[in-house]
């Protein structure tokens, strides 16, 4: 480990306060000998003369105030010799009859200190003020070598010292045992025995003392300041325990105790498995306890000596460079890392510029986890793969990448008997325990879309009944807990601004929730910026209001309820409520006035003028209404009145500042699965804005399929119409053709993507021409030049030139092979784009009967992978190639080895499946089954029935009912099982089974 190059003044006095600790002084038939010091639990070093010559049944060492019994296992040398001096290295290995377990023995340091190293020893001695013997303690400096002692020099060392600790204040470990004075009465320091002579004395203990301080052992995490790094990394958890005082406090903040629950255990073990499994995402409907669970698992490993905890939101570049800084100092002192995003999607920027920095920087042998929180798999990863790529760390950040989908609900655990266990506790913390439980509580809870929408069943019952009211079953509990937290902000203003203000009254009480919104949608405002807006807000919303509010008594309040860092507002959690006040607030007039003018205000769209700062607060508040509006994947709210006005109002806004908003929205909309909305409300403005504002576009549009994809298309379109740049002599740049290239290869994916599949065969046409005037005129640029032809040769097989698109790719594939042998440092990637061409050139070859030549092509891209660096890509395609291998082996008979193959890919698949289950567990029914069904052509009728089974139920779990093809799938695998259980006597008690499971298809197709 290293340590820091000063040791703070409170870890030196925690190393005092160990060291003494650890110090013990030792006797002889009561009489005091010297001094010695715990190294492990059951055993005391101290110099051979402190012990020479004492009866061995009277020694005993003064353990922390208690008096132990000690043995004599060694003494080096054994005598004292003819000399005055006892004789290097004059040392004694004592064991203590009972083992001092609460002590885990001083931490021995790897060498003797530096010349001029400050050191302290501690020890006992008959000369300080107090009677007796005492413990006492000096501040010497570092002489240098002295014969095979090292000298000390400038403080008193006196009688009673010899054996003690010599801790080097800079390290903070024990560097030495001190040997004796120079001059017991003068200032002239002594001699300490280097820590690498206890070998001699002791051999392997230096080892075994090494193995034992690791992180979360005392000595370690004070001489690496744990608790320091832990502070500056993460501060405060917002998921730790401790409730709040509102309803949705109590909600957010663990007032219910955590409950067990089996993906805990998984992740701890993530967490320790080997340094590879570095990212893992774990997503999950909001409401389904991913917060909760993952400020579980950091204060479980800070209790193992982790540094852990949710990474803050960084305010400026400088904050964030400071804190990277700060992570990899706490890996290079040795501490393993836990570092959780919490609403990863709006943080991949953070993410990858941490993985990019770790990748540089990362000190050998550190443990790095990354946890990434969301509410779809989809589209995170996609934003992780193309920031990644960009910076060339996609395969290493991504080798052994994993995505967990977190149950909506506990296991084992009925949301039943789950709400009943709630209602109690939340009423003894409300002090109400004498309510009873509703009758119709556990059908309400067991209605629920999440482990959220469990708890907040119960406590809205407990809330009702204690203001006695009645409670009524609610189909959206959350909904009632917003409310409850509307009725105490109400109850807070009339306490403190009184019943006759501008927010009192019915009117008023409206106004008021338009304000209690505006901290969640404008988030980290200190309090004079949240002030203003909070007045510009009103002023904005109601321009005829005859009274205002005082905003800073509205802040005030805002503060009592919703206390953050510095003088700022929490925001409203959970985000599920947050989400229900806003769309609340926009459906109701009273509260927003005109939802326009509203959030045109809280948004700054009237402000001239755009920054990076205020860019990234846009995006904050985006994010938000994405999610009110609908945007998110599962648990979303399809369909809501308050969609209409939200959308006209951005509308509007976007036509007051398009510079700043469809920028923004843009980066919102490639965030969330069901970016649609969003995209409805980009395409105006890029239909007809400058080609300045489509070029700042165009860098934020995603390059995968998505709602935004009709919107990217456009976009290209438009900047494809610009005329080019010319050069004096009048034609264009390689440069400008080259970006001009790429437009069309991206424009050609995103039509295909929306269904235009002719105009992106025209326009794919179009790239290769210009790819290959470009290489034409500057022999380069051969790797877009085999993209494009890739891509027109898949399009023209879709539609039905095969032969055409034969011929493309086989000219993209013997580019793509000269470019693996000649251009050294990409040849990873070229490796991996040949395997992939070869891939597709086999199955253009299967279609148009060349079945040999196919099985060729496959072998080869099987091999190509195979001789690329192990990353996430190369595992992408090469399973593509191992399951083209396998069909090509079986359509040219070679049935023993393409079962071979298939057996791999089917292996292959299941990790996949296993570690990125959203990408890969529909695939892997298919790939099953075709597997067996060639097992079955192999006769191999029970490992065909074992697979196929397999395939069965793993296709259960899939949405039939919605697809077709799937319900043909599996309608073909019953099939096969019934007949396999008519010929096997051993399966034939399936039988039935697989019936039913036909009769339950039938319905379903119905």
């Amino acid at each position: 480990m290293t340590v820091p190059e000063r040791l703070s003044d409170e870890t030196r006095e925690r190393l005092r306060v160990l060291t003494e600790r650890h110090t013990v002084g030792i006797t002889a038939g009561g009489a005091f000998c010297g001094s010695g010091f715990v190294v492990t639990p059951d055993t005391v070093i101290t110099c051979a003369h402190v012990v020479a010559g004492r009866d061995p049944a009277g020694l005993v060492a003064l353990v922390e105030g208690r008096s132990v019994a000690v043995d004599v296992v060694r003494m080096v040398p054994e005598s004292r010799g003819e000399g005055s001096i006892y004789g290097f290295p004059d040392l004694a290995e004592l064991r203590l009859a009972e083992p001092a377990h609460d002590l885990g023995g001083v931490w021995l340091d790897d060498s003797e200190p530096l010349q001029s190293a400050s050191v302290s020893v501690h020890g006992f001695s008959g000369h300080t003020l107090e009677q007796g013997v005492q413990p006492d303690t000096l501040r010497l400096q570092v002489a240098g070598r002295s014969g095979q002692y090292v000298r000390l020099q400038w403080d008193q060392v006196v009688q009673g010292f010899s054996g003690g600790p010599v801790l080097d204040t800079g390290t903070g470990r024990v560097c030495g045992v001190l040997k004796a004075s120079r001059h017991e009465k003068g200032m002239s320091g002594g001699w300490l025995i280097p820590i690498d002579a206890l070998e001699q004395c002791s051999p392997g203990l230096l080892e075994r003392n090494r193995l034992s301080h690791r992180p979360g052992t005392p000595w370690f995490d004070t001489v690496g300041e744990r608790l320091r790094r832990q502070r500056e990394l993460f501060g405060p958890d917002p998921g730790s325990e401790g409730g709040g005082t509102t309803p949705a406090q109590m909600l957010s903040r663990g007032a219910m105790p955590f409950m067990e629950r089996p993906e805990l255990g998984e992740l701890v073990s993530w967490c320790h498995e080997s340094p590879d499994h570095l990212l893992r995402v774990l997503y999950a409907p909001g409401g389904s306890g991913k917060t909760r669970l993952s400020a579980q698992l950091c204060g479980l490993l800070r209790e193992e000596g982790w540094v852990a905890g949710f990474a803050e939101v960084f305010t400026n570049p400088l904050a964030q460079e400071r804190w990277l800084e700060n992570m990899t100092s706490a890996l290079a002192a040795g501490f393993p890392a836990l570092v959780v995003f919490d609403y990863a999607q709006a943080r991949v920027s953070d993410v990858c510029e941490l993985l990019a920095h770790i990748h540089r920087h990362r000190p050998q042998d550190a443990t790095l986890r990354v946890l990434l929180l969301a509410r779809s798999e989809t589209p995170l990863r996609q934003l992780l793969q193309e920031e990644l790529a960009a910076r060339h760390i996609e395969e290493w950040a991504l080798r052994e990448a994993s995505a967990h989908r977190l149950p909506n609900s506990i296991e084992d655990r009925e949301p039943e008997s789950l709400a009943v266990e709630a209602f109690g506790e939340f009423a003894r913390q409300l002090d109400c325990a004498w309510v009873a439980a509703p009758d119709g509580l556990g059908r309400t809870a067991g209605r629920q879309d999440s482990l959220l929408g469990v708890l907040a069943t119960a406590l809205d019952a407990v809330l009702t009944l204690r203001q006695g009211e009645a409670w009524a079953e609610n189909e959206d509990p959350l909904a009632r807990i917003c409310w409850h937290e509307i009725k105490g902000w109400h109850a807070l203003l009339e306490d403190r601004l009184g019943t006759d203000g501008p927010l009192a009254g019915r009117t008023g009480r409206l106004m008021a929730e338009g304000l209690l919104l505006v901290p969640t949608l404008a988030r980290r405002r200190e309090r004079r910026e949240l002030t203003a807006l909070l007045r510009r807000v009103h002023e904005a919303a109601f321009p005829d209001a005859d009274r205002r509010p005082s905003m800073a008594a509205v802040h005030g309040c805002l503060r009592a309820l919703y206390p953050a860092q510095g003088s700022q507002v929490a925001v409203l959690e959970p985000d599920r409520v947050g989400e229900i006040l806003a769309r609340r607030v926009l459906l109701e007039p009273e509260s927003c006035g005109e939802a326009a003018d509203y959030l045109a205000a809280v948004l700054g769209a009237d402000v001239p003028g755009v920054d990076d700062a205020r860019a990234e607060t846009v995006l904050e508040t985006l994010d938000v209404l994405a999610r009110a509006r609908g945007c998110t994947a599962v648990g979303r709210v399809v369909d809501h009145p308050a969609h209409a006005i939200l959308d006209e109002a951005l509308s509007e806004a976007v036509g007051i500042n398009p510079r700043l908003l469809v920028p923004a929205l843009t980066v919102t909309g490639a965030r969330v699965p069901h970016a649609e909305p969003l995209a409805e409300l980009i395409r105006p403005a890029v239909e007809q804005c400058d080609t300045a504002l489509l070029l700042q576009v165009e860098t934020r549009l995603p390059g995968y399929a998505g709602g935004l994809s009709g919107v990217s298309a456009l976009v290209l379109e438009r900047l494809l119409a610009v005329p080019d740049r010319t050069t004096p002599d009048g034609t264009t740049t390689d440069e400008d053709r080259l970006v001009r290239l790429r437009r069309l290869m991206s424009r050609s994916l995103r039509l295909q993507e929306t269904a235009r599949g002719s105009e992106a065969l025209r326009v794919a046409d179009e790239a290769v021409v210009l790819a290959r005037d470009l290489v034409r005129r500057s022999g380069r640029h051969q790797r877009p030049h085999a993209a494009a032809l890739h891509n027109l040769s898949l399009l023209r097989h879709r539609a039905g030139d095969t032969a055409s698109a034969l011929e493309l790719n086989v000219e993209a594939v013997s580019i793509y092979r000269n470019l693996a042998d000649e251009e050294a440092p990409q040849r990873p990637h070229l490796l991996l784009d040949t395997a992939w061409a070869l891939s597709t050139l086999a199955l253009l070859r299967l279609a148009d009967g060349q079945v040999n030549g196919a099985a060729e092509d496959a072998a080869e891209g099987v091999l190509r992978c195979e001789s690329a660096a192990d990353g996430a890509r190369r595992q992408d395609v090469l399973l593509q190639c191992l399951e083209t291998l396998a069909e090509c082996r079986m359509k040219t008979g070679l049935t023993d080895a393409a079962l071979v193959t298939a057996a791999e890919a089917v292996a292959l698949l299941r990790e996949l499946a296993r570690r990125r289950p959203a990408q890969y567990v529909a695939r892997l029914p298919h790939t099953l089954q075709l597997h067996g069904l060639w097992l079955i052509r192999a006769g191999r009728f029970h490992e065909a029935h074992d697979v196929l089974q397999e395939a069965v139920r793993r296709r259960a779990v899939l949405p039939l009912q919605a697809s077709p093809h799937l319900r043909k799938q599996q309608r073909t695998a019953l099939s096969v099982l019934v007949q396999l259980t008519a010929e096997l006597d051993e399966f034939a008690d399936e039988r039935t089974s697989w019936r039913e499971m036909e009769a339950v298809l039938d319905g379903l197709t119905d």
